[in-house]
């Protein structure tokens, strides 16, 4: 079927509706085809990502390329798309060459730039198998960002055919999509589950014809070709709201299309027949009639589904909304046909354990054994009642200028850092035919459900669809191609990790680098150096600056590699010392004084004839920290030098550098100003300091002791609080530095590091508090929120830190409010911090 037969006899009316060009939709999936001729006068832009190549003949650009002709193929063209007229933006997340999957944070990085780039609605046809609805704990603050600005996020469900969760589509913020068969029965291969009940629906999944790359066209199968026929009626709706002179509002979008979705007709909710069904069945026509206020139906509530019940936390992986109801109703409505008792649905198997990662859904689905044909759901619209949300209108989200992310080839294997880490996430079978004059018939969806096993042998997020046929190559290119935005601000905080991109690199430093002098068996011998070694590779750098660029420089989160990082180029450098190569060093180490001879001159201060080259300030700091990373902050000796975290401002650019692990990472150019390191240890005693020396200086005040003075605990508990404060503050807000509110609350915290009065400020907040108190304040929130007063032409976040009385919750918080200019490479505050009594 053609993805505009969702909108019945209003296709062909001459007031059809094709979007709005104030809408923007963003398609996170495989290279698109810009070429092909159903694009010709669409508005799209492709935006850099970690995956870089045009597309070509791989699954992944079939995948991409159909999915976004099902969007925005321009009316007339061999596939007119849901919504041609609307702004289209273009991220690939899946590359042709690997095993079609993404880690999650690549996924998140992907929905975070969407939404800096003003998306309205986000299509991701594609997600991880989990056993629950979390995602990774990155992903999940991206998603929340979704879900702050107002974005709607429609992903596809996957093509398991089980009872199973994926992330994103699991997730309660997102609009799941699954699919259904030709006569509006669940497809077999579609998954589905209790979670998706309350945010899911069904949508026409079997033989959608759309675009493949090299400018043909073929039918495929699979939730990943129904998500964009739920992503494309939303844009729709939005679309609708502006021309009726309201404001875009996305999310109550989504509300309508789960509001007005046809409810299965079910006696018992919980049979497996019914559970397929998801929410309902997608009425793009119903919707359209709510929401320009042609319906005249009453409007009630849909049997409310079950609670879902308390489930492990999903992985992250691009996904489709189901529906437990067919696709599309008549325009008119037609009598109420019950439906016929379903076989009984076998046992549902076990799934078995997963590996990580985002996938785009594919592969071709298991035999499926004969079965008596379902019969048809036919059902009249009942009455709607649309959610409160839906009635609410926010303003429209103004597009925010986003810097462009670095596409990443897929990973094989999980990301490094277990909490950054996404659960595997398998490509659900789809069934593709091609299409030539005429649809190609597809095998019967009307066999029962497939349980099929889950067959993982790596991780990622992956296309909710298989893709087949064989489409010749082509460059990607085109109406739209390449992004325009300017480079995106990072303003990240981790650690910092070298790597070398492969062997020959590697063993290069190895057979550079100075012998170690050691001590075996008290004899003193040397060694081979080892290039993996911290502190061998500074003293070497030190002495050879002009190598300090032939490593891969990488900021970490939590063990997981997040960017690589590259020196601003240096400016004013100059050096008017003798040098002396690391070999003539080694030597020295043996004979200074005939070393000394041979370069001439005799009273040569070797402390000056071996001093270190000047070198880049961010390479200096670069590889001290690697050494400072691996002191160990509990021993005295090694204390003052141990560093915590480093605090990295920079450009993130349009390239990326593969890893010797394969991992492939964006490049972010770090500059100079703003680059900071610190020592989580030294600052708790620095904040326990001004802590004790501020409370025992209010006990002298008389008023103060007729009052009762704050107690501080014991030495070690004091310290403890504070240590829990900075850990809150860096692990539980840990983000990827790229939106401007997390710039903002990563150079707040750097701030917390650099200034610590605040800090000590925020646990005597007794003393500012009206009452009397003998108990330490604790940290409460942090929220970040679009700043009202700003200078022209800035980008402003006001960062709120609230702390409360954990021993009295009757007593007032009391807020510090910090305002955050996030223009520049290098966050500024401005005016004074603002406190005041309250929560903000």
């Amino acid at each position: 079927m053609k993805a505009r037969a969702v909108l019945g006899d209003l296709d062909a009316r001459h007031d059809q509706p094709f979007g709005d060009p104030r809408v923007c939709v963003a398609l996170l999936d495989g290279p698109v085809d810009l070429t092909h001729p159903c694009f010709a006068g669409a508005d799209l832009t492709r935006l850099d990502t970690l995956v870089q190549e045009p597309a070509g003949s791989g699954p992944m650009s079939l995948h991409g390329t159909h999915v976004a002709s099902l969007l925005f193929g321009m009316p007339g063209s061999p596939v007119p798309g849901l919504a041609p007229r609307c702004r289209g933006l273009i991220l690939p997340v899946f590359r042709d060459g690997g095993n079609g999957r993404v880690p999650q944070m690549d996924l998140a990085r992907a929905i975070e730039r969407a939404v800096e780039e003003g998306a309205h609605v986000i299509n991701i046809s594609g997600g991880e198998r989990t056993d629950a609805d979390q995602a990774d704990a990155l992903l999940e603050r991206a998603l929340r960002l979704c879900e702050d600005r107002g974005v709607l996020v429609v992903a596809a469900v996957g093509n398991d055919g089980a009872d199973a969760l994926q992330v994103p589509a699991a997730v309660p913020s997102v609009l799941a999509v699954g699919a259904a068969a030709a006569d509006g029965t669940p497809l077999d291969i579609s998954n589905w589950g209790t979670a998706y009940r309350t945010h899911g629906v069904l949508a026409p999944g079997q033989d959608i014809e759309g675009a493949t790359p090299g400018g043909g066209l073929t039918a495929l199968t699979g939730s990943s070709f129904a998500t964009p026929l739920v992503a494309g009626t939303a844009a729709l709706l939005v679309a609708a709201q502006l021309a009726d002179g309201g404001a875009a509002d996305p999310k109550a979008a989504g509300h309508v299309l789960l509001a007005t979705a046809t409810a299965p007709d079910c006696a018992d909710p919980d049979a497996p027949s019914c559970r397929r069904g998801l929410g309902g069945s997608l009425d793009a026509v119903r919707a359209l009639a709510y929401v320009t206020r042609k319906e005249e139906t009453a409007v009630t509530t849909p049997a409310a589904a079950p609670t879902p019940s308390e489930a492990p936390a999903p992985q992250v992986a691009p996904a489709a909304y189901e529906t437990p109801t067919p696709y599309g109703a008549p325009a008119a409505p037609a009598p109420t046909q019950p439906m016929a008792p379903a076989p009984a649905a076998p046992p549902v198997p076990a799934a078995p354990p997963v590996l990580a990662g985002i996938t785009a859904d594919g592969g071709a689905p298991p035999p499926v054994p004969p079965a008596p044909a379902a019969q048809p759901l036919v059902q009249a619209s009942p009455p709607i009642q649309v959610p409160p949300a839906a009635a609410a209108a926010p303003a429209a989200q103004a597009p925010a200028q986003a810097a462009p992310v670095q596409a990443a080839p897929v990973q094989a294997a999980p990301v490094q850092a277990a909490p950054v880490q996404a659960a595997p996430v398998q490509a659900a079978p789809v069934q593709a035919a091609p299409v030539q004059a005429a649809p190609v018939s597809s095998p019967s969806a009307t066999a029962p459900p497939v349980h099929a096993p889950y067959v993982s042998t790596s991780a990622g997020v992956r296309p909710s669809c298989g893709c087949g046929g064989d489409p010749a190559a082509c460059a990607c290119g085109g109406a739209g191609a390449g992004g325009g935005s300017p480079r995106p601000l990072v303003y990240a905080i981790g650690t910092i990790g070298f790597d070398y991109p492969t062997e020959a690199r590697r063993d290069s430093f190895r057979q550079s680098m100075p012998y170690v002098d050691a001590t075996i068996d008290g004899k003193a011998v040397e060694q081979s150096p080892d290039p993996y070694s911290p502190r061998q590779l500074r003293d070497y750098l030190a002495a050879a600056p002009w190598a300090s660029d032939k490593v891969t420089w990488t900021l970490t989160l939590d063990g997981a590699t997040v960017y690589a990082l590259e020196a601003e180029p240096s400016a004013g450098m100059d050096w008017s010392e003798p040098l002396v190569s690391p070999v003539e060093v080694q030597r020295h180490h043996k004979a200074p004084d005939r070393l000394a001879t041979e370069q001439g001159k005799t009273d040569v201060d070797p402390a000056r004839l071996f001093a270190h080259p000047p070198v880049s300030t961010v390479y200096r700091v670069f590889r001290d920290a690697i050494v400072g990373q691996a002191l160990n902050p509990d021993d005295p000796e090694e204390r003052d030098g141990y560093i915590s975290r480093v605090s990295v401002p920079g450009v993130l650019t349009n390239r990326t550098t593969r890893l010797y692990s394969g991992q492939v990472v964006p490049v972010v150019e770090v500059k100079s100003r703003g680059l900071y390191t610190w020592n989580e240890a030294v600052l708790v005693d620095l904040v326990f300091d001004q802590v004790r020396k501020e409370a025992e200086a209010e006990a002298e005040q008389a008023d103060r002791m007729a009052q009762g003075k704050v107690q501080l605990r014991n030495d070690a508990d004091l310290k403890l609080t504070i240590r829990a404060l900075l850990d809150k503050i860096y692990y539980q807000f840990r983000n990827l530095g790229q939106t401007s509110a997390d710039r903002a609350l990563n150079f707040m915290g750097t701030n917390a590091f650099l200034f610590g009065d605040k800090i000590s400020e925020g646990l005597l907040s007794a003393s500012k508090v009206p009452g009397s108190t003998k108990n330490l304040y604790a940290l409460d929130t942090i929220t970040v929120t679009k700043s009202p007063y700003c200078r022209v032409g800035s980008d402003c976040q006001d960062v709120t830190v609230t702390f409360y009385d954990p021993e009295d919750e009757r007593r007032s918080r009391l807020s510090y409010l910090f305002t955050i200019d996030v223009s520049d490479e290098l966050p500024v505050t401005l005016a004074p911090v603002h406190t005041f009594l309250g929560s903000f």
